[in-house]
């Protein structure tokens, strides 16, 4: 987003912007008016993937010349009339074409003539991106539609179809009708328009959007400020609501409250909980120490009764998995622990480089859990939270393999989810009951940094998005953890 003579000019990433918080496009909007300064979007992952993504372009880029295609270069030029030019001369490809009308403005990884009439001639050109997801997101569906409309515009001739081309597919690009998304991306167009008009009133609410925000830390640190509720573990965006009409806004208000009323929605009993959650939060803030208090089981399905009897073979077992990857690897790493005497535990490390690496470490891991089982009916699974069972299904029906055994161990009620034992047998002054949060409580000490753990996995889920998960970045990560 841009001020140009009293205009703002907007880019296809404003857009999606827009769609994931109406906040984040004030604060540019300010930015671009000269109200504030734009945090700089820098760290050493975004850059890694910039570079990734550039490799990606050219290869592209490499790859349509060998078809023998003429591929005209406008990385240089910032002037949409070298683009009109191109297309008038029936260039075959036009690469990083500068796309610009009075409101909108973007560069276009490719244009790629098509057999289509319109006011060029006998053909026209539709859009093609390159992304290293295999996965098409929204997004990008959103960028493409602004380079075609604005494509549209210059030949006269709305395209028909928008390309993204992806990793691991043998350069052939993924299509998408543009009737099916025209009305939705005009529908955005009108809103976006209509509130740099009159900008109206926005907060920093808490929206999974914030996670890759430059402005994070300005929102971040407003919220902090206003003891925002969206801090109580546990809490939604429906019930923080209800709060706010019974005329709770913020977290100490929510804990010293001496009753709450019944909503106009939603339960009373659960707004209750919150406040008890509120309170033990409260009272860590406080005392600047972790804080906990164990809850009264009320029957057989609460609490510690869930646990059963420990066992000597009991088996803890964690996935890594990358959340994006729907045709290459998805859990890329199965690691579990089992006891080896009264004092040692071992660990076993299952990574997947490849399809059939992974197909190699679940049946791997299904029959060391099914023969553990058979020797000693008492061993269970642990796990934190419902990821590794739901992965374990997932797997079972993407290779095919291992059903009957997988079938055993659910019905055996082998897997033990820890994470519903925490919540159910104690309140914690956590914000969300992650078992990185709850380190404190049990006296963890952690070695390692979070920020280089979570880079560690972020390296590992762009090698897996390019297809290129080898030895030496498993190597590198192994050193960095």
């Amino acid at each position: 987003m841009r001020l140009r003579k009293d205009q703002i000019r907007l880019a296809p990433t404003d857009l999606s912007n827009y769609l994931n918080c109406a906040h984040l496009t004030q604060l540019d909007l300010r930015a671009a008016r000269g109200l504030c300064e734009r945090p700089a979007p820098y760290s050493p992952v975004i850059e890694e993937l910039k570079a990734k993504g550039l490799a990606h372009e050219s290869a592209y880029a490499e790859h349509l010349k060998a078809q023998g295609l003429d591929v005209l270069d406008l990385d240089e030029s910032y002037d949409v009339e070298r683009t009109l030019e191109a297309m008038r001369d029936g260039v075959d490809v036009i690469y990083q074409a500068p796309l610009i009308d009075p409101v909108w403005s973007g560069r276009a990884d490719f244009l790629v003539r098509v057999a289509m009439p319109s006011a060029l001639g006998d053909w026209s050109y539709e859009a093609q991106d390159t992304k290293l997801a295999r996965d098409t997101r929204a997004g990008t569906l959103l960028q493409l539609g602004v380079y075609s409309v604005l494509l549209g515009r210059l030949q006269e001739f709305l395209p028909r179809y928008m390309h993204v081309v992806t990793p691991g597919r043998d350069w052939q690009p993924l299509r998408y009708r543009i009737d099916d998304y025209n009305a939705y991306f005009r529908l955005l167009e009108h809103g976006i328009d209509a509130f740099l008009k009159a900008p109206p009133p926005t907060y920093p609410e808490l929206v999974p959007h914030c996670d890759l925000c430059v402005w994070w830390q300005t929102c971040e640190t407003q919220r902090r400020g206003d003891d925002h509720l969206c801090y109580v573990a546990g809490i939604s965006a429906g019930q923080i609501a209800a709060l706010r009409e019974l005329g709770i806004a913020t977290l100490t208000e929510l804990a010293t409250a001496p009753d709450i009323e019944k909503p106009g929605h939603g339960s009373r009993d659960a707004l209750l909980r919150l406040r008890d959650q509120a309170r033990v939060q409260l009272e860590g803030r406080r005392a600047e120490a972790p804080q906990h208090e164990i809850k009264q089981p009320i029957d057989g399905e609460h609490g510690f009764m869930l646990l059963p009897e420990p066992s000597p073979d009991d088996i803890y077992l964690d996935f890594e998995g990358s959340h994006y990857v729907e045709d290459g690897v998805q859990e890329y790493l199965t690691g579990y622990v089992v006891r080896k005497g009264s004092n040692r535990f071992d660990y076993t490390p299952l990574w997947a480089d490849s399809l059939s690496r992974e197909q190699q470490a679940f049946e791997q891991f299904i029959d060391f859990a099914i023969a553990t089982r058979r020797r000693n009916p008492n061993a269970h699974i642990y796990h934190f939270g419902a990821y590794e069972p739901a992965a374990i299904k997932r797997q079972m029906g993407r290779f095919a393999t291992r059903e009957i055994e997988v079938d055993e161990l659910l019905r055996g009620n082998a897997f033990v989810d820890l994470h519903t034992v925490v919540r159910r047998a104690l309140i914690a002054s956590v914000e969300g009951y992650s078992i990185k949060n709850l380190e404190p409580h049990f006296g963890f000490e952690r070695e390692q940094d979070l920020r280089e753990a979570s880079r560690s996995r972020r390296i590992i889920e762009a090698a897996l998005e390019l297809g290129r998960l080898d030895s030496d970045v498993a190597d590198h990560v192994r050193r960095v953890e």
